[in-house]
């Protein structure tokens, strides 16, 4: 009778972020070939509409078409947790900005500044930007993402704006506080909701560019509501 395999305890375990990394290489691309592959095969069909296998082969092929898609969903969804994790063990956080519809990721301090300085900035006066912090790129609205975010609306030319802080709680209800000025200076800009809105923010929540950035370099390092800034329950107008 042959011994159980001995166990090397004296062997070091494997660095975690390697494996998640090595998880994240899935074959999106072989799949996304498959899929055009099978849809190419219409052009073919069409061509055998009178034939007595045609039914049964339209019908394959769309079951063929849902799995594939079906499949292909489930293999991103497995990269975007494999990539959590990774960064996770790496103490990676992402910064996902959206400015005018555009996604920008932002992984190290210099990219993170980088990017707080263009959403301060839009290219579009008192258009509403948002950020996000998460383990990964948040990548689409669409999915799950996370419970934080901050929108920013901003009047570049004077150099003052004001931040909406959203978070989703235990109780799936969405609170919202915006940043608050006991101050109130004068000839504060009047700041939209977004571009076109009739809701406009508070001359108290509006404050200047050096409390937002400080706001915002603390979020994209923090991923928690900033410290640095007062808060208070949203509300619109005055």
């Amino acid at each position: 009778m042959s011994n159980p395999p001995s166990h090397d305890e004296s062997a070091a375990p494997e660095n975690l972020s390697e494996v998640f990394a090595r998880l994240t290489d899935v074959p999106l691309e072989q799949v996304d070939k498959l899929v055009e592959t099978v849809e190419s095969a219409y052009a073919d069909l069409n061509r055998v509409m009178e034939h007595p296998y045609w039914a049964d082969l339209v019908f394959h092929q769309g079951s063929t078409l849902r799995a594939l898609r079906e499949a292909r969903a489930e293999l991103d969804a497995f990269r975007a947790e494999a990539t959590g994790a990774r960064n996770t063990e790496l103490g990676i956080m992402v910064a996902t900005g959206v400015i005018d519809g555009r996604r920008e990721y932002a992984e190290d301090e210099e990219s993170k500044r980088a990017l707080v300085e263009r959403l301060l900035r839009p290219p579009r006066q008192g258009l509403a930007c948002h950020l996000y912090v998460w383990d990964r790129p948040h990548e689409d609205d669409q999915v799950p993402g996370p419970y934080q975010h901050i929108r920013v609306v901003t009047s570049p030319e004077e150099e003052m704006g004001a931040l909406t802080f959203t978070e989703e709680q235990e109780d799936g209800q969405l609170y919202s506080w915006q940043t608050h000025n006991r101050d109130q200076p004068e000839g504060v800009p009047t700041l939209r909701f977004d571009l076109g809105s009739a809701l406009t923010f508070p001359r108290s929540s509006v404050v200047g560019f050096s409390e937002l950035r400080t706001a915002l370099d603390e979020f994209v390092r923090t991923g928690e509501c900033p410290r640095s800034v007062e808060w208070r329950q949203a509300r619109w107008g005055e």
